[in-house]
């Protein structure tokens, strides 16, 4: 059977998929290496929260007995909910950068020269 709560991490994905096409060609090199980074960095501390969180302080739970909805489960969470972090770890420094970056150099990269 189709897991049809997956449909809005789907869309989620989409509209991400959008933001990054519009946003690539603003991005400056730099830029881009940096919003990378950044990505790699969130999702890894998100993988963390999500573990500790389930695993070590008890935070909160999954159970098939309150909602049947769960489907695949990834280290004791619903994979739904590492699909909706990451997209939003990939979605918001992409969106920021491509609306505030545009296609000049970042206020922290200085032009220096030789002479």
């Amino acid at each position: 059977m189709w897991p049809w709560y997956l449909i809005l991490d789907l869309a989620l994905w989409a509209i991400t998929a959008v933001i990054i096409r519009w946003s690539w060609p603003r991005l400056d090199p730099v830029v881009r290496k940096c919003v990378f980074i950044t990505v790699f960095v969130v999702m890894v501390l998100q993988v963390l929260n999500e573990l500790l969180s389930l695993h070590v302080f008890k935070a909160w739970d999954f159970s098939e007995d309150y909602n049947r909805l769960l489907g695949i489960n990834l280290w004791g969470a619903p994979i739904e909910e590492y699909l909706f972090w990451f997209a939003y770890a990939w979605m918001i420094p992409f969106l920021y950068s491509g609306l505030a970056g545009g296609k000049s150099k970042p206020q922290f990269i200085k032009e220096t020269s030789l002479e």
